[in-house]
C-alpha cells in the first residue's frame, strides 16, 4: 500500500507542478475566493483545457519547423532549368484509362509501333537482360537483331566493341524453354554482357521470326528507342568493328545533331576468316587485301567495289567526304544521332534503306569516315523472306520513294527552305516526281508578281478588266464586263516567263452549217499575242525559236467550265468548232510600231448558236515531242472574253434581245 500511495503521490504532484507551470505560463496568479471543493472541481476542468492548449502551441511550432525545413532544404536541391517542374496529375490515377502507368503494355506498344500487330508487341519485353554499367550519353550505341541461331555473333560483337549495345532477342514461343536459359546463364557470366549489353526479348508465335506481324524494321525501332546514348549504330550483329568508333565520333558530333549521317565503310572478307589475325586493322592493311582481291568494298544491292561509298576516293580521303552518287537502295552502316533521324518506316519486313531515304530526302548529307572501317560477314540468322514478300516490298518501295519525294518537299517549303541548299537532295532525286508540282508553284509565283505589277489600261493590247468599243462604223460590240483571263507560264528550264494575250477579242458570229464547204468566220478574227520575258526583262524575239511555238484552240462555255467542241449524238460525234485549230507565230508590228509575235485564226466557224469562250494553248515543241507517242507539254493557257453565235436566219439586234427575254 505504501508503494500505491507513493507512486499515487508523485503523480499528483508531477501534475500539481504542470498545472502551476501553465499558470505561470498564462500568468495566472489571482488566488480564488471559491469554497475549496468547488475549487478543485474547477482546478481538475482547467487542466484539461490547458492540456489541450500546451498540445496544440507544441504541434503547432513541429508543424511550422518542418515545412520550414523543407522549404530551406529544396532551395539548395532546385534545379535552374525548367526541365524538374513536374506538373501534377488532375485526373484520377485509379481509373486504368487515365493513368499511362495502368495502361497495358501492349497497348502503349501497339501506339509506339502502329504499324505491328498487337499481339505480336505483347510479347516484347523491354530490357529483359539490362546492362549493370551506366552508359555516357555522348557515347554511341550499336544497335542489332539477333535469334537463337546469331546469338554467338552477338557475344563476338560485344567482346569486340566493349561498349553500349541495345539488342534485341527474337525468339518463337514453340522454342525450348532451355534456350532461353542458356542464353540467360551466358549472359551473367560474361562480363562484356552483362555490362555493356541491353536485352530486350520479343517473343512470337510461329517458327518464321521474321514476318509482316512484327517487322525486323520494327525490331530496328525498339532497339533504337531504348539505347542510352545520343548517337546510335544499326549493325548487323556479324560485323566486325576493328576500329574505335568511340573514339571517332567526339569529332563530328556537330554534323550529326545538324542529320548529317556517319558512314563507316564496310568490306567483305572473300576468304575464311580462320583467327583474328585474319582481320586487318587499320586502313593501310585493309587496301593491301583490297589489292590482293581478298577484300572488297561492300554496298547491299551493289556490286563489290562498285558502291556509292566510292573506294577509289576512299583511298585517297584524308577526311569526310560526302556521298555523291546516293540511289535509293544505299543503305550503309551509319552513325547517327537518335533523336534527330526520321524513323524506320516499319511497313516494311527488312529494308534498311527505307530508314535512310527520309533522311537523305530531309536534305541530310552522308558523310564517308577517312580512316574508320568495318568487316562484314554472313549471319547465322535464319530469316529467309519469301519471294512473294521480296516483289510486294519492292513495288511498296517504288510507291514508298514517290510519297518521301512529296511529302518532304512540301515540309521543305513550309518551312521556308525550298530554295536554300537543303532542297539540293530532292531536287535531284524527286525530279521527275516534282516537276509538275514545282512549275504550278513556279507559275504561281510569276502570276502573283505580274499581278502586283500590272495597272489597268484601256488599250486593246491588254487583257485587263475594261469595258471597250468597236469604232462607229460597225455593230457595237456587247458591253464586257467579265475580267478578261490572263496566263504567265514558267519554264524552269530556260528560266523564262510565256504570257498569252487576247489582243483582239472575237465579238459575234453566224451560225455555219454542216456541210464541209460551208464557213461562217468569227468576227473579228480572234488574235493572241506571245510576251516572252526572262528575269521580267523582254525576251529578243529574234533569239528565239519561232517555229518551235504552236498555240492550239478548243471551244468552251461563256462561264469556262465545260468543254464544247464535240456534239453528241450516237452511234455519230460532230465537231462544232471548224477551221484552222492550230497557229504557228507571225512575227508582226502593232499600231505603235513595235514588233512582237502573234497567232491569227482566221477561219473559225460554230456550228451551234449559243454563248461560247476560246481557250488557246501554247506548247513548245522540243526534240522529244518528234518522237513516236510523245506527248507535248502545255506552256500557258487563256480565254478570250465570252462571245455569241446566232442563227443564219436572224441578226444580231434581234438575237440578243431573244438571250435578254430568256434570260
Amino acid at each position: 500500500m505504501d508503494k500505491s500511495e507513493s507512486k499515487r503521490n508523485k503523480h499528483d504532484a508531477y501534475w500539481h507542478q504542470l498545472n502551476h507551470w501553465t499558470d505561470s505560463l498564462f500568468g495566472h496568479s489571482s488566488q480564488s475566493i471559491l469554497p475549496t471543493n468547488q475549487q478543485q472541481q474547477q482546478e481538475k476542468r482547467k487542466r484539461w483545457v490547458r492540456l489541450l492548449v500546451l498540445f496544440y502551441i507544441i504541434f503547432s511550432i513541429l508543424l511550422t519547423s518542418a515545412h520550414f525545413t523543407r522549404w530551406f532544404f529544396q532551395l539548395f536541391s532546385q534545379h535552374k532549368t525548367r526541365d524538374t517542374f513536374h506538373i501534377d496529375r488532375t485526373y484520377d490515377a485509379d481509373l486504368s484509362y487515365s493513368a499511362i502507368t495502368t495502361m497495358p503494355h501492349g497497348l502503349k506498344l501497339s501506339k509506339m509501333f502502329p504499324k505491328s500487330e498487337y499481339d505480336a508487341l505483347k510479347g516484347v519485353t523491354p530490357f529483359w537482360q539490362p546492362a549493370s554499367q551506366p552508359s555516357d550519353e555522348s557515347d554511341v550505341s550499336l544497335l542489332t537483331n539477333v535469334s537463337p541461331e546469331s546469338w554467338k555473333e552477338l557475344v563476338a560483337l560485344a567482346e569486340n566493341y566493349n561498349g553500349p549495345i541495345s539488342a534485341t532477342l527474337h525468339v518463337s514461343k514453340q522454342a525450348h524453354k532451355d534456350v532461353l536459359n542458356d542464353i540467360e546463364q551466358e549472359y551473367r557470366s560474361k562480363p562484356s554482357l552483362y555490362q555493356n549489353v541491353d536485352i530486350h526479348l520479343i517473343e512470337t508465335s510461329g517458327h518464321n521470326s521474321i514476318s509482316v506481324l512484327l517487322p525486323m524494321n520494327a525490331e530496328r525501332n525498339i532497339a533504337r528507342v531504348y539505347a542510352r546514348t545520343n548517337y546510335v549504330c544499326d549493325t548487323p550483329s556479324s560485323v566486325i568493328l576493328p576500329t574505335d568508333l568511340r573514339r571517332t565520333i567526339h569529332t563530328y558530333t556537330k554534323q550529326m545533331q545538324l542529320g548529317d549521317m556517319l558512314v563507316v565503310p564496310t568490306f567483305e572478307i572473300q576468304q575464311q576468316v580462320v583467327s583474328a589475325n585474319d582481320i586487318p586493322r587499320t586502313k593501310k592493311e585493309v587496301l593491301g587485301l583490297v589489292n590482293e582481291g581478298k577484300l572488297g568494298l561492300y554496298d547491299v544491292q551493289f556490286k563489290l567495289n562498285e558502291g556509292p561509298t566510292d573506294l577509289e576516293k576512299w583511298k585517297k580521303a584524308k577526311d569526310v567526304y560526302k556521298v555523291e552518287n546516293y540511289t535509293i537502295d544505299y543503305e550503309p552502316l551509319v552513325i547517327q544521332s537518335k533523336t534527330v533521324q526520321p524513323w524506320c518506316s516499319e511497313r516494311f519486313v527488312d529494308k534498311r534503306s527505307a530508314c535512310l531515304l527520309s533522311s537523305y530526302l530531309a536534305g541530310n548529307d552522308f558523310l564517308v569516315l577517312p580512316n574508320d572501317f568495318a568487316i562484314y560477314k554472313p549471319s547465322a540468322r535464319k530469316h529467309l523472306v519469301s519471294d512473294l514478300d521480296r516483289v510486294i516490298e519492292k513495288r511498296l518501295y517504288s510507291k514508298f520513294y514517290w510519297e518521301e519525294c512529296v511529302y518532304h518537299a512540301r515540309e521543305l517549303d513550309s518551312m521556308g527552305l525550298w530554295k536554300t541548299s537543303k532542297s539540293n537532295h530532292i531536287r535531284q532525286q524527286c525530279s521527275r516526281i516534282i516537276q509538275n508540282w514545282e512549275q504550278q508553284q513556279q507559275q504561281q509565283y510569276h502570276i502573283n508578281r505580274f499581278t502586283m505589277t500590272t495597272t489597268p489600261t484601256t488599250t486593246t493590247t491588254t487583257t485587263t478588266a475594261t469595258t471597250t468599243t468597236t469604232d462607229m462604223s460597225g455593230p457595237q460590240r456587247p458591253i464586257n464586263t467579265t475580267p478578261a483571263f490572263q496566263s504567265i507560264g514558267y519554264d524552269e528550264r530556260e528560266k523564262r516567263t510565256y504570257e498569252l494575250v487576247v489582243c483582239q477579242q472575237p465579238l459575234h458570229a453566224r451560225m455555219c452549217g454542216f456541210g464541209e464547204k460551208d464557213r461562217r468566220p468569227i468576227d473579228p478574227p480572234p488574235i493572241v499575242q506571245l510576251i516572252v520575258k526572262q528575269n521580267d526583262v523582254p525576251v529578243d524575239i529574234q533569239s528565239l525559236q519561232i517555229p518551235f511555238f504552236v498555240l492550239h484552240v478548243t471551244l468552251w462555255s461563256d462561264d469556262r467550265t465545260e468543254e464544247r467542241n464535240i456534239i453528241s449524238n450516237p452511234p455519230k460525234c460532230t465537231r462544232v468548232l471548224m477551221g484552222s485549230l492550230v497557229s504557228s507565230p507571225s512575227l508582226l508590228k502593232n499600231a505603235k510600231n513595235e514588233p512582237g509575235l502573234y497567232f491569227a485564226f482566221p477561219d473559225l466557224s460554230i456550228r451551234t448558236e449559243g454563248r461560247y469562250t476560246l481557250r488557246f494553248s501554247l506548247m513548245k515543241l522540243a526534240n522529244s515531242d518528234f518522237q513516236e507517242n510523245a506527248k507535248s507539254k502545255i506552256v500557258a493557257q487563256v480565254f478570250s472574253d465570252p462571245f455569241t453565235v446566232y442563227s443564219a436566219k436572224k441578226n444580231l439586234l434581234n438575237y440578243q434581245r431573244y438571250l435578254q427575254n430568256k434570260a
